[in-house]
This record gives C-alpha cells, sequence and structure tokens, in this order.
C-alpha cells in the first residue's frame, strides 16, 4: 500500500475511532447520570403534570354529578388522592368554603404566594421557592367552585441541586479525561505503525548513504514494499549500481590508458633508437662510402615512415576512442559490395602468402548500412594480421560471408596455428601481441584489432574471435529491412 495512502487512512482513523469510542464512553455516562440523578432526585415534574390531570378530572366528573352526594363523593376522594401526592386543597362554592383540609401553616403558605389570585374566576399554578400551587375553577348550577392546592415541598432543595450540579461536574470531568486518554491512545498506537512503515525503509537508505560514502559499492539494499519507498529504494540501488559500474570502468579506463601510454612509448622507442643509432652512424663517418650512407638513409626512412603509420594508427584509435571519429553511413547491397572489395584485395594479399577462398551465400536485394571507407579497414586489419603471423610462407583464408535472421555473418578464417584459449578474450585489447616482448612492433602495433572492434560496434554490430583449425574471426551487422 502506497505512504501516501496510509497516512490518509491513519488520519480518518484517528478522527473516526476516537469519535466512535468517545461516543460510547458518553453514552455509557450519560446512562449512569441520568439513573443515578433519578434515583437520588425524584421526577417532580411528572408528580405536577400527574397532579394537573388529576384535578381537571375530577373537577370535571363533580361539574356533571346529579346529586349532592355525588358531589360530596367525589369532592372527598380528590382531597383524598391530592393528599396522597403531597398537595393540600381546599374547595369553594362561590368563595365560601366547603371542604378543607389546610393546615394553619399551608393556609398562611397559600395565602402568602399569591393570596388575591385565589378568588379570580380562571385556572393558573403558581411556584415559589420550594412549593407549587394550582388554583383550578368551573362552573355548576351557577354556583363557581374553586380547587386549590398546594404541595409545600414541590420543588428540590437547593443542597440537592448543588448535589446534582457536582455529579454533573464529575461525569463531565470523567468523560474529558477519557477522551484526551482515547485520542492519546488511538493516535499514539497508529503513528507507532505509520512511524515504522517510514523509519525502516529511511533507515535502509540512510545506511546505503554511509556505505556510498565510505567507497563500499558492493551492497545491495532489499525492500519488498510496493510503496513510494519501494521505488525510491530500487531507484537508488540502481544509481549504485551504475556508479559501481562507472567506478569500474573508470579504473578500466585509467589501466587502459597506462597501457596505451606504455605501448606507444615502446612502440616509438624502437624506431626512434634505430634511427638515432643509423643517424649518429652517419655523423661518425661510419658510413664512408656513398652505398652505406644511401643505405642508412634508406633504414631511417623507413623507420620515420614506419613511426608515421604507427601515429597514424594511434591517431585513428583516440578518435575512435572518444568518439569523435565522424561515419558517412550509407546503404550498400550486401553482395555488390563485397564482390568489389575482394576483387580488390586478393591479388594483393596473395603476393604477401595469403590465398584467399571468397563465398557469398547472400541473397542479391540483402542491404547494409554501413561507412565502406572503415568497414575496408576493418577487413584490412583482420586479413593483415593472418598475413604477419602465419606459421609459413603460405597460408589459406576462408572470407565466407551469409545471412542468418536479421544479421549478416561475415566469417573470416585462416589455416595457421591459431591462439592459445587464453589469448583469445585479449585480442581486442589495446595494444596487447601474443608476442608479448613487443620486440617487432614494425609488424603489429597491438591496434589493428582494437580498431576493427570499435568500427564494427560503430555500425551496431559485433565481432569475436575462436579457434577452428586456426584463428577465425566472426563479425555481426544488422541487415537493412526494406
Amino acid at each position: 500500500m502506497l505512504i501516501k495512502k496510509r497516512i490518509f487512512i491513519s488520519n480518518i482513523l484517528m478522527i473516526i475511532v476516537p469519535a466512535i469510542m468517545i461516543m460510547i464512553v458518553t453514552g455509557i455516562v450519560y446512562l449512569s447520570y441520568t439513573k443515578i440523578s433519578k434515583g437520588e432526585l425524584g421526577d417532580d415534574g411528572e408528580n405536577y403534570f400527574k397532579t394537573q390531570s388529576m384535578i381537571a378530572e375530577y373537577s370535571n366528573r363533580m361539574q356533571f354529578s346529579q346529586t349532592a352526594d355525588d358531589f360530596a363523593k367525589l369532592q372527598s376522594e380528590l382531597q383524598k388522592r391530592l393528599l396522597e401526592n403531597g398537595f393540600y386543597s381546599t374547595i369553594t362554592r362561590d368563595n365560601q368554603t366547603v371542604a378543607t383540609n389546610f393546615t394553619r401553616e399551608v393556609e398562611i403558605l397559600s395565602t402568602a404566594i399569591d393570596g388575591d389570585k385565589i378568588f379570580k374566576l380562571k385556572s393558573f399554578m403558581v411556584q415559589s421557592g420550594h412549593s407549587l400551587l394550582i388554583h383550578y375553577t368551573f362552573q355548576k348550577d351557577s354556583h363557581i367552585f374553586t380547587i386549590t392546592s398546594i404541595n409545600p415541598d414541590y420543588l428540590i432543595k437547593p443542597t440537592e441541586w448543588q448535589a446534582r450540579l457536582k455529579v454533573l461536574g464529575v461525569y463531565i470531568t470523567i468523560v474529558f479525561v477519557l477522551s484526551i486518554l482515547i485520542i492519546s491512545v488511538t493516535n499514539g498506537i497508529i503513528s507507532a505503525k505509520i512511524f515504522k512503515k517510514i523509519i525502516v525503509p529511511l533507515d535502509m537508505l540512510n545506511y546505503g548513504a554511509e556505505q556510498i560514502k565510505n567507497g563500499n559499492l558492493d551492497f545491495e539494499i532489499k525492500y519488498e514494499n510496493r510503496d513510494e519507498f519501494g521505488s525510491a529504494i530500487s531507484n537508488f540501488d540502481e544509481m549504485r549500481a551504475r556508479l559501481h559500474q562507472s567506478i569500474q570502468a573508470q579504473l578500466k579506463y585509467e589501466e587502459d590508458r597506462k597501457e596505451l601510454v606504455a605501448g606507444i612509448s615502446h612502440d616509438l622507442r624502437t624506431p626512434l633508437t634505430a634511427i638515432k643509432g643509423y643517424v649518429k652512424g652517419l655523423k661518425d663517418s661510419v658510413a664512408n662510402t656513398p652505398e652505406k650512407q644511401q643505405r642508412y638513409y634508406d633504414i631511417i626512412y623507413k623507420k620515420a615512415c614506419e613511426m608515421d603509420v604507427l601515429v597514424d594508427r594511434l591517431f585513428l584509435f583516440s578518435k575512435l576512442d572518444t568518439g569523435h571519429l565522424p561515419f558517412y553511413f550509407q546503404k550498400v547491397n550486401c553482395k555488390e559490395y563485397f564482390d568489389e572489395l575482394l576483387n580488390h584485395i586478393i591479388v594483393d594479399y596473395e603476393r604477401r602468402g595469403l590465398k584467399i577462398s571468397y563465398y557469398n551465400r547472400c541473397i542479391s536485394d540483402t542491404v547494409l548500412k554501413i561507412d565502406s571507407d572503415q568497414m575496408n579497414r576493418v577487413f584490412n586489419n583482420i586479413l593483415e594480421n593472418s598475413a604477419k603471423y602465419k606459421p609459413l610462407d603460405k597460408c589459406s583464408v576462408d572470407f565466407v560471408v551469409s545471412k542468418q535472421g536479421h544479421e549478416i555473418v561475415i566469417e573470416i578464417c585462416d589455416d595457421g596455428q591459431g591462439v592459445p584459449e587464453e589469448i583469445l578474450p585479449k585480442l581486442f585489447t589495446s595494444f596487447y601481441r601474443g608476442d608479448v616482448s613487443r620486440n617487432n612492433p614494425t609488424e603489429s602495433s597491438g591496434l589493428g584489432l582494437s580498431i576493427a572492434e570499435r568500427i564494427v560496434k560503430a555500425h551496431h554490430g559485433s565481432i569475436m574471435a575462436q579457434n577452428k583449425n586456426g584463428l577465425a574471426i566472426t563479425i555481426k551487422l544488422p541487415v537493412v529491412e526494406g
């Protein structure tokens, strides 16, 4: 799961989970509070409505009673039930008392609450302090009847309200503390899980950065989760691998450069030493005859020409190695190109002891995209190697061209003695020769096959060497479709 999604879900949970738990706790506390409050303080509101309904009911029955006995019976029953509910009562007819159970204290309290309203022809309710007075009137047979009932202890005492408020305050405090605790625990648990999901990959990245800072690139970071950190760690590890490859390539380049400098120094020193020797011979009059002097001049010129060839090859190799050699690619017919190339070089190499057998198995419409001049250099370098290292005066070479899939395969095989297997991987290395003493740089500069390899790779092809009853060089070039 993505870290972004995890954080979003965790934020939602940090709101929803505490909210649900707080609602549950609040509900439990509210029910407990209601139960305790009801048990301790009673329900006086319900008693008031019950009393009011009772008075209205009996007043209606008395209003429509048929006899005086029925009226008196209902009047007595009403007063009895009111007294059971804590209400004292008095009944008057045309302001004359007909029945009462008021005590002296209750009568004084009733007059004190609102005595002037008692005789008004209307129903009302008056609440004063701890007392509740209910006044109800009705008419019967042209007479005005009044029912006045009073409960002197109806209202909650101040000490009870204070207790109620105290209990409410305690429960509010409990709800608040539990809410804070729930929020803290929930956020702590969820944050710890998210923290673990973030800190572990960060530690891995920090470890990798420390290793790279200390120069160690031979390690690998593995992270299984498919999230943003997985992508970051994968890219980090790929960067490490590429940096490692780059450093290895740089080290190899430095080694090659050192070998190149050593090779240049060695291969130039030999002809230069010869030139210096013959020039000194001329200066010291060692060549004291015109014929001997001419021979010295010819040798000096030959050595200078060899140095010129070597410098040209070095210049070409340097341009290939730095990618500064321009290539002019053109589409050529495969059969026509190789037919023309071999017709020009067969005779020249036969004079040097190479008998070339040429076979072209490509169909007539096969097309290559190559730089003809540079590819000619490749084939000439390979054939020159066969001519220089042939064990006898004569050497046979098979030059075979064929099409395999989307590639043209050129195989150049001689019947010489080949090369040792351990040397094969090094044939395309700059300045490498099978002759490790390097005593004959004029016959081979050690750059021919290296130059050939770079030119072939510039054509998006490949080149390899193997022993097949002699040395076989195989070149593969891509075919141009259409």
